[in-house]
């Protein structure tokens, strides 16, 4: 608010309906101003302010100084009064207003839509400048194609596009454009170390690339070796493998997992086994499961009477209420259905004659419970 002053009024007067009131002191009459600064009119006015408005229709100082400017001047002068702009506020300082006003400069350049080329490619290129300034690395790449267009003479964008595209990890496209920069001006030390970097890189990621290749060709012939033997045991009795149920990355720690032969019986399988408990939303896996074992001893193991779960709130998961259901696929169809295990029958019966995932699928609920219930209708169960 602003304050409230005394004035000596000497006289008043009326000027287009409006009263003009007078006051005295010691230097003479002077004409009494109600009008007072405030914080908008300070902020808004171009000598005040901090950075560049991107709409300046409701400022009417900016509108007289654009007209001002305009007037007499064609779109190349614009263009370059704008680059210089630019210019002038990249180099002041690296904080977020200057950028800011570079940025605007170089983009307010651009719209003057002249027609010398090579005045329009270093506007693209310097905006580039202030991309990797801000780090967004891609628009600068995208900024320096449209300056190497406009001007394929022009080595600031080149060099540009290289160091960002090396900092987006994208180094054989780094290196083309480094290249080019070196066909330009082949003893720059600048771009004679970028190049020698990039080649370096890209030396050691093709490397990288060969090995991990050579080690997933080796873990492959690795695999079709043991599913042979696998699938060959599977085979004799009428068992068949079909994909993956569920993605296992998460509890593939070391290896692949997959169904592989007994150490000590070349006829019996050990199947790795995802127990899902879906009324709770939890599970468990099992890398190695000897198939001549029944599903009740490992339930013993993992749900004892005397010591629940800790996920077991109500504690009704005991190994002896347990029920499960193995996931399947049937003859006539993809989709999946359940079989209901004989808790306590070796594994190995319940597969004969069964096309399975190579990660045996187990569901398992608690015997005569809603969610048990809700299971069984809204599956097709199949008994042994």
């Amino acid at each position: 608010m602003p304050i409230d002053y005394e004035y000596k009024v000497v006289r008043t007067e009326e000027v287009n309906g409006k009263i003009i009131r007078y006051a005295e002191d010691d230097f003479g009459e002077y004409r009494i101003n109600d009008t007072v600064w405030t914080m908008n009119e300070i902020r808004d006015h171009p000598l005040f302010m901090t950075d560049m408005p991107s709409d300046i229709s409701d400022n009417p100082h900016l509108l007289a100084l654009q007209s001002i400017m305009y007037d007499g001047n064609s779109q190349e002068d614009m263009a370059e009064h704008f680059r210089k702009l630019g210019n002038e506020a990249f180099k002041i300082a690296e904080n977020n207003t200057a950028t800011q006003n570079a940025l605007a400069a170089y983009t307010k350049g651009l719209e003057m839509e002249c027609e010398d080329k090579k005045l329009n490619s270093m506007l693209h290129s310097n905006r580039a400048a202030v991309a990797m300034r801000l780090k967004e690395h891609d628009k600068a790449v995208d900024d320096c194609r449209r300056a190497i267009k406009l001007d394929p003479t022009n080595v600031k964008a080149y060099f540009r596009a290289a160091r960002s595209s090396e900092l987006l990890t994208l180094t054989k496209q780094a290196l083309s454009f480094c290249e080019s920069a070196l066909k330009l001006v082949p003893d720059d030390p600048d771009v004679k170390h970028l190049h020698e970097r990039l080649q370096k890189s890209l030396a050691k990621e093709e490397e990288t690339r060969r090995r991990e290749a050579a080690a997933a060709e080796a873990a492959a012939r690795e695999r079709r070796t043991a599913n042979a033997e696998v699938l060959a045991v599977l085979d004799k009795r009428s068992c068949r493998i079909g994909p993956l149920l569920f993605d296992m990355s998460m509890y593939q720690l070391s290896g692949s997992i997959k169904p592989t032969l007994a150490s000590d019986d070349n006829q019996v399988v050990q199947w790795p086994i995802l127990f899902l408990y879906d009324e709770v939303s939890q599970s468990d896996f099992v890398e190695s499961y000897d198939e001549r074992n029944e599903l009740v001893d490992q339930m013993q193991l993992m749900f004892p009477a005397d010591r629940p779960v800790d996920w077991d709130e109500d504690g009704k998961y005991s190994w002896d209420r347990l029920v499960a259901y193995l996931e399947f696929y049937p003859e006539s169809s993809g989709a999946t259905k359940m079989l209901k295990m004989k808790m306590e029958e070796p594994l190995q019966a319940c597969l004969q004659s069964r096309s399975v995932p190579p990660v045996l699928v187990f569901h398992v609920l608690v015997e005569g419970t809603p969610a048990n219930e809700n299971f069984c209708q809204s599956n097709e169960i199949v008994c042994q």
